[in-house]
């Protein structure tokens, strides 16, 4: 690729039509990234979410493949590549969403491209109740 091609790419961008709320750019911003889980706002009036619920809590870290049998903590080359939070009470009658489901799912979607630069994906989960969650 020649610093023409990069160049052009680097200036490519796009725009949404107007009047798009959060009840419609949350879940596509969650389809295009690839999130399994997606929180539909009921109006553009909320500003709560899930308050008091217990969820299942995601993150996804990429770390290099010599590292992988280290902690985390004591890893510095480690970055989180996602993290997210599931409803339990969803992932406690739909089998997709059980954490073991959700982990296998995130790592074998992204082995191939970490194991191509050397990397590993590690995903820890644990369950939390918030006061609210963003979007």
């Amino acid at each position: 690729m020649n610093a023409d091609m990069l160049e052009s790419q680097a200036k490519v961008s796009f725009s949404f039509v107007d009047g798009l709320t959060q009840e419609n750019l949350v879940p596509l911003a969650a389809t295009l990234i690839g999130y399994p889980v997606a929180y539909v706002p009921i109006s553009v009036d909320q500003t709560s979410f899930l308050s008091g619920h217990s969820l299942d809590v995601y993150e996804a870290t990429v770390v290099p493949a010599t590292s992988c049998t280290s902690s985390l903590q004591s890893s510095n080359q480690s970055h989180t590549l996602l993290k997210f939070s599931c409803p339990r009470s969803l992932s406690e009658t739909n089998r997709e969403l059980y954490p073991e489901r959700i982990t296998k799912r995130l790592q074998s979607q992204f082995l191939e491209r970490l194991s191509s630069i050397g990397s590993s994906l590690l995903v820890h989960h644990h369950v939390e109740v918030v006061d609210r969650v963003a979007l």
